[in-house]
């Protein structure tokens, strides 16, 4: 019974990714080889060939995508997004490689400004955009802000807030809020 379940829940995967495909193509975006998903994600604007998927990505469960019409996303090859993860911009957002955003991260590329004059609402947004490395990960719970860039194989530990004003470096291990260099990976 276990491996019927579990050829079933391949089958699923691939259907969901086929789905997104479809829908993804039908708007203007690229899409790679062999896209699976565990759940078809959320898409707060409508796409408009502003979003590229590389080969063998893997979306989780509910995810969001909120990219607006000024805003990019580019997966590269080979990336996972966990479940429940967040991708906001108005501007770019762009993950290399083998990289891996764990389960309820939050990846925001703009911002409201806070000007004391009139409500926030009203004021327009900052934005910056958020480059995350080939080979990195980003851990369970983590905000990555606009302006930040994550090197190649840096890794984010859970429950970490990363800011543009951080300075990470390659194969570096991170963590806690505000960011701390723990170790480099061996």
């Amino acid at each position: 019974m276990s491996r019927l379940y579990e050829y079933l829940r391949a089958i699923r995967r691939h259907l969901l990714g086929f789905a997104l495909r479809i829908y993804l193509y039908s708007t203007g975006c690229k899409v790679g080889k062999d896209l699976r998903c565990l759940g078809f994600p959320v898409f707060r604007d409508i796409p408009h060939g502003n979003i590229q998927l590389g080969d063998r990505v893997v979306i989780g469960k509910g995810v969001v995508f909120e990219i607006n019409r000024n805003g990019s996303l580019h997966l590269g090859d080979e990336v996972v997004i966990g479940d429940g993860v967040r991708l906001s911009s108005a501007g770019r957002i762009q993950i290399g490689d083998w990289s891996g955003v764990a389960e309820h991260s939050s990846l925001r590329g703009s911002f409201h400004k806070l000007e004391r004059n009139r409500p926030y609402m009203q004021q327009g947004d900052t934005v910056a955009d958020i480059i995350i490395g080939k080979d990195a990960l980003i851990g369970a719970h983590c905000v990555v802000l606009q302006g930040s860039e994550i090197p190649d194989g840096a890794v984010i530990g859970a429950l970490s807030l990363v800011s543009k004003s951080d300075k990470l470096h390659a194969y570096g291990i991170f963590a806690g809020s505000p960011i701390k260099h723990i170790r480099d990976r061996t």
